[in-house]
């Protein structure tokens, strides 16, 4: 039984059953947040609604009184994000009804598909096995990832977790079978979840790239055509989803959110994107510290956790073996400009992530790849360092949860 569990803990080529094993258990964690989807006002999701808009042949949103961050254009509602995820969410709200549908629920049976495809991406990557219990650990557990998850309820964190699942399927199929068509399509499906990972082409063209330099592919322009055709498809959808909605194709909508607070303040003064913002989107992506808010007049009642976030490497410090990545130069640059791409937007944003727990959560938009340049630069790190990194992660996110649940 012993060796059995060794053998399961670490990954070592699971059979079905033992996949099986591996989904419930995903699940039990998640559980509290599945059952705590409709005290957190859940079944009025806006993506499920607007599914059920699309069934009835409308692309608005019901009236209602509770809509934040919506957009209110010519005296009707919409939904301010790309549609893809309340398209995926059609067939549940067709069967169970909008206020039936749980998001959460969902959002993990996709976590539990994305579990798999990482474990397929180390394999093809020829990974140290002793290291896959640690990266699956660090990817779930130990980013903020782990937090999207557990607030699925809400539109942008069910967004990011659809966009990372398509992420790894644009890597796994990169690193695979390489249908390049298909490639374009996982990208465009990502990109009309969260739009800076269109970005991911030029990932795509790089390992093309690369095939062709070592011989592996020739760099054949009806490759090259499917990959651009079937990403230009889905930004032609984006475009006539625009127009449909504002009679502009390249008016997404985001100047008509009905903004509240510090970012109604931001937003008014600068825009929605501007120079302005980047000191404090940059402080926030890398050096912004674990912060516990205290309030009271003695300063020593917990308030919350600070709801801007933690940076990137406070929140998550192992992912500094990225830097260590020992692949191809080809592919570390095509690589570092696809995550630089969708960085740079994120930085002239008006908003850093806000409202969230110890994470910047936007970096969800490109970790795939920084996990990928991880995976290949953890031998170049000592090993306890490595995973003392990934427990001290885990158990921040552990402890600002806890925190967050009581405080909030």
């Amino acid at each position: 039984m012993y060796q059995y569990i060794k053998r399961l803990s670490r990954f070592d080529s699971p059979s079905v059953n033992e996949w099986v094993i591996y989904f419930i258990g995903f699940i039990i964690i998640q559980l509290p947040a599945i059952f705590n989807f409709y005290h957190n006002d859940g079944a009025q999701n806006a993506y499920t609604l607007f599914a059920q808009s699309l069934l009835h042949g409308n692309l608005t949103l019901p009236s209602m009184n509770s809509y934040a961050d919506m957009i209110s254009f010519n005296n009707s509602y919409y939904l301010p994000y790309p549609p893809l995820p309340s398209v995926i969410l059609l067939p549940f709200v067709a069967i169970m009804g909008a206020s039936n549908v749980n998001t959460v629920a969902i959002a993990t049976l996709m976590a539990c598909i994305s579990l798999y495809l990482i474990f397929k991406i180390l394999l093809k990557l020829q990974i140290k096995q002793t290291y896959f219990p640690w990266v699956i650990a660090a990817v779930f557990f130990g980013t903020g990832y782990w937090y999207a998850l557990f607030i699925s309820h809400h539109v942008y964190a069910f967004a990011h977790i659809t966009s990372f699942l398509f992420q790894l399927l644009i890597i796994n199929e990169v690193l695979g079978k390489r249908r390049w068509w298909l490639v374009g399509v996982y990208i465009g499906c990502s990109f009309l979840t969260r739009q800076f990972t269109l970005f991911y082409f030029f990932f795509a063209l790089g390992y093309m790239i690369y095939l062709h330099q070592i011989g592996m592919e020739k760099l054949e322009s009806k490759k090259f055509v499917s990959l651009l055709a079937s990403v230009a498809f889905f930004i032609g959808i984006y475009l006539a989803y625009n127009y449909a909605r504002f009679g502009n194709p390249f008016d997404t909508g985001y100047r008509h959110i009905l903004f509240i607070g510090i970012l109604q303040e931001r937003v008014s003064e600068y825009g929605v994107f501007n120079i302005k913002y980047f000191l404090f989107n940059f402080y926030s992506f890398l050096i912004k510290g674990f912060n516990i808010q205290f309030t009271g007049n003695d300063y020593l009642s917990i308030k919350d956790m600070d709801p801007w976030g933690t940076s990137l490497l406070s929140a998550s410090p192992f992912l500094i073996a990225s830097v260590k990545a020992n692949w191809p130069r080809v592919l570390k640059l095509t690589t570092w400009i696809t995550i630089l791409l969708i960085l740079a937007g994120q930085l002239l944003y008006h908003n850093n992530g806000f409202n969230q727990v110890n994470t910047y959560r936007f970096c969800l938009d490109f970790l795939p790849l920084l996990l990928l340049l991880m995976a290949r630069g953890i031998k170049y790190i000592p090993e306890w360092l490595f995973k003392g990194m990934v427990v001290y992660a885990v158990l921040l996110n552990i402890i600002s949860f806890s925190i967050h649940s009581v405080y909030q």
